[in-house]
């Protein structure tokens, strides 16, 4: 699913931090289960903020591999409901919204034992690919 240009991914490639793998929902929608690694914590035993951002990004770009090979972030707006734990598997989901003339409107969720413990809106410009 990801275009070539997309296989160093520091968030899902096979050397990437987190090797997020990506299965398709249906036709707007995608989803990857992740282990919450303890080194990975902002304040002790909860999830750092950045790494809550990039999961959720990463979900996000991968829903636009659906439509739109090669987009990048126009704009990422995240709402963090609770605080994420560590030692845990989370579930982060994307689906888009609206595409239109090469842009997107997506949302994206990351969830832990049935909690939506962060969501976000965003907006993808497509790019022309190199």
């Amino acid at each position: 699913m990801p275009p070539r240009s997309h296989h160093q991914c520091v968030a899902c490639s096979d050397n990437g931090l987190f090797k997020l793998q990506f299965y398709q929902n249906d036709e707007t929608a995608v989803s990857a289960k992740v282990w919450l690694e303890s080194t990975w914590q902002g304040y002790q035993d909860q999830l750092h903020g950045g790494v809550i951002a990039t999961l959720l990004d990463a979900a996000l770009t991968h829903c636009t591999f659906l439509f739109a090979p090669q987009s990048v972030t126009a704009s990422l707006n995240i709402r963090y409901h609770h605080p994420v734990p560590v030692a845990v598997e989370a579930e982060t989901r994307a689906w888009c919204v609206k595409a239109k003339h090469g842009m997107s409107r997506l949302e994206a969720t990351l969830t832990v034992a049935g909690t939506v413990c962060a969501s976000a809106t965003a907006s993808f410009m497509q790019t022309r690919v190199s």
